[in-house]
């Protein structure tokens, strides 16, 4: 078939290869290498998390697989040293996913030696049971806890009104510990080259990359390129409608005398506190990170991809250490450092991801994606592969929220 637009994402899948591959490794090529152009049986274009996750499933998939990235590993999107793993989700497809996601964290902690992901758990107020629908019907643990209890769970929060739904089974992701993970497990398959344009050329033999030194033909690219994967899948005449902003992350130094309780990750959309927030823990840091939740909490970006003059992003700082002032008397409401994250939403929302398959491209965009790094790359390996969008792919974007 061919693309097959979703309500919050879009996946289908491009015509079976012509140029003598065999369940997707390299059997021969049809084209002849000369030292312009040479031939590799997958390129993935992106050295973040879902770029390096795909080319490790690749390379334990036996596939000649090449990762280009003119940054260092994890430079872009993927930055920064702290992301929250939560189950929760309103699809229930996305919530199998986040669940299966956490398995195949464990086993990148046993391979790496390193924690990468952290038992802090994810406290949400503001939520009823019908949010909690896809964690129940996934089996995932969670239950409501009294506001008594909002001490034993958060012991930084202040006192609160309605019921605190608890995800155990979650925490905050060791960003860089991950990156550093991930680079050793690609160690060699990583080129510091950046790629100008993706084509199908007129020969139909596999698809093209343009560098500033080469020419390369490849059966199958991924794109996974944060704010450059539209421009670059536009290419093969993939249309992505992703729009790209900037967003404040103030963090906070929690008060000492709740660093060795529990400080979970947060989500409230109660609107209580006067703003509605998620928040992280940053490892074992001693700091706490914020953002606001909701419309017009991004700031659309310049030119150069940074903040225009007399935008509002001091603003959103001000609002969310007036919250923590409120809600927070275990964390010092004033900000120790801002870290401004390239926000990459498609029209389903924040937690909104799309897969799109065509002329021998897989390409993935969307938000909130580190924490299923894991699944989706095993996922997008096995398109990469069998020319195929997995059905539970398929089945996560399509019923994404709107």
């Amino acid at each position: 078939m061919g693309e097959v637009p979703m309500s919050a994402a879009f996946s289908g899948s491009s015509s079976t290869s012509t140029n003598g591959t065999t369940n997707g490794v390299n059997a021969g090529r049809a084209g002849t290498a000369t030292p312009l152009r040479h031939y590799i049986d997958v390129a993935v274009i992106g050295a973040g998390v879902i770029g390096l996750a795909v080319t490790d499933a690749l390379i334990r998939r036996g596939v000649d697989v090449v990762c280009f990235d003119h940054r260092k590993p994890g430079q872009g999107q993927s930055g920064g040293l702290s992301r929250t793993f939560r189950t929760r989700h309103d699809s229930p497809h996305v919530v199998k996913l986040a669940a299966d996601s956490r398995v195949l964290w464990r086993e990148w902690e046993r391979r790496s030696g390193k924690t990468l992901v952290g038992d802090e758990g994810t406290v949400y107020l503001g939520f009823e049971e019908e949010d909690a629908h896809g964690l129940r019907v996934n089996d995932v643990p969670h239950r409501f806890a009294a506001p008594a209890e909002r001490a034993q769970l958060f012991s930084a929060l202040g006192p609160v009104e309605g019921r605190l739904l608890h995800d155990p089974d979650s925490g905050a992701i060791r960003a860089r510990n991950t990156i550093d993970a991930l680079t050793g497990f690609t160690a060699g398959r990583i080129r510091p080259t950046e790629v100008h344009t993706v084509t199908v050329p007129a020969d139909g033999d596999g698809v093209e990359l343009q560098t500033a030194d080469e020419i390369i033909r490849a059966r199958h690219v991924v794109i996974a390129a944060g704010t450059n994967t539209p421009r670059l899948a536009a290419g093969v005449g993939i249309d992505i409608p992703l729009n790209c902003a900037l967003h404040a992350r103030p963090h906070y130094r929690i008060r000492n005398e709740h660093l060795a309780n529990s400080q979970p990750c947060w989500v409230d959309k109660s609107g209580a506190f006067g703003e509605t927030v998620y928040g992280s823990p940053i490892g074992t840091t001693g700091r706490y990170v914020f953002g606001l939740i909701g419309t017009g909490v991004d700031v659309p970006m310049d030119g150069n991809g940074a903040v225009p003059p007399g935008s509002a992003m001091e603003d959103h700082v001000r609002r969310v250490s007036e919250y923590v002032r409120r809600a927070m008397p275990g964390i010092d409401p004033e900000p120790v450092g801002v870290r401004v994250c390239v926000m990459t939403k498609l029209p389903g929302g924040s937690d909104a991801f799309g897969v799109w398959q065509n002329g021998g491209v897989t390409a993935v965009t969307g938000h909130n994606l580190f924490k299923l790094a894991p699944v989706l790359g095993e996922k997008i390996a096995d398109a990469a592969v069998h020319e195929r969008v997995p059905a539970e792919i398929v089945e996560a974007t399509a019923t994404a929220p709107a």
